[in-house]
């Protein structure tokens, strides 16, 4: 594990690493984000580009089933569900359920934890939404979807090199700070960097790369999208949602969310149960 930055050459190979080892998005995931961002599109637009995939179109069937809604018969249409959802969490659930589904998680590491980074990724886009309603100048499901994306770096950094990251964790554990603090001492390049290259790679639209690129070092009090991802991942954060990774309380330590992080985790349970593919019955 790198204890100091990298020289240029090394740092760009490293970079260009990253970026090559994460697989592209999937032709869904880019069709579900495009279909969100039009403000004329409509439940069936919605639904047939769902359709088109049955692997996000069987974990939305099983989530709609699941002892959450509690229906009194099975839906069985792609269509139907998306009624029974309403639109706005039926494109949230489409959103995040192409994007997350595409990325299996590695059982065998130890400290990243692929569950807890889109636990991290959904909040952030769930506040990052609820920022930009609030400021009436920024597209709401283009937020949401800047927040699902902003930490894609770091999971390109773990497909990489999942050792050197797991390396990276125990070492900020041990510190007691947080990676984002020392990813580029530890590793010799950080995360929001790659993700920028990422999202222009897949020609992502140039508001939501700058976001992934920014969301560390934009102004919170401009009205731009990379503004209220980061004023997002900060709240986040703050409450002990680290983006793939848990730091444990110290001893004695009683953590007490805010009841803004609370409304906000039954919000990101509900997603969670589509992204794991597995519903467990958590209410909404």
């Amino acid at each position: 594990m790198p204890t100091n930055p990298q020289q240029p050459a090394s740092r760009a190979s490293s970079i260009l690493s990253a970026i090559e080892a994460l697989p592209p998005l999937p032709a869904v995931a880019l069709r579900v984000m495009e279909v969100a961002q039009n403000p004329k599109s409509s439940a069936s637009d919605l639904a047939l580009v769902v359709s088109s995939d049955p692997g996000l179109s069987g974990r939305l069937l099983r989530v709609v089933n699941s002892a959450a809604y509690r229906r009194a018969r099975e839906v069985t249409s792609v269509q139907e569900a998306l009624v029974t959802l309403g639109f706005v969490q039926a494109r949230n659930m489409a959103i995040s359920g192409a994007i997350a589904g595409a990325y299996a998680p590695d059982a065998l590491n130890a400290l990243f934890r692929i569950e807890v980074f889109w636990r991290h990724s959904i909040a952030v886009a769930f506040k990052a939404a609820e920022l930009a309603g609030k400021s009436r100048r920024l597209d709401v499901p283009t937020a949401f979807t800047a927040g699902i994306l902003h930490n894609m770096g770091r999971l390109a950094m773990f497909y990489a090199d999942a050792t050197a990251l797991d390396q990276a964790i125990a070492a900020c554990l041990a510190r007691g700070e947080t990676l984002e603090a020392l990813e580029g001492e530890l590793l010799g390049y950080d995360h929001a960097e790659v993700g920028g290259l990422l999202a222009k790679r897949w020609n992502l639209p140039a508001d939501i790369q700058e976001a992934v690129a920014r969301h560390h070092s934009a102004e919170p009090d401009d009205v731009t999208l990379a503004a209220v991802v980061s004023v997002a991942d900060r709240f986040v954060t703050a409450n002990g949602l680290q983006a793939g990774y848990i730091i444990p309380p110290a001893y004695g330590e009683l953590r007490v969310p805010t009841p803004d992080f609370l409304q906000l985790s039954k919000q990101v349970d509900s997603l969670m149960e589509l992204v794991k593919g597995s519903p467990a019955g958590v209410a909404a």
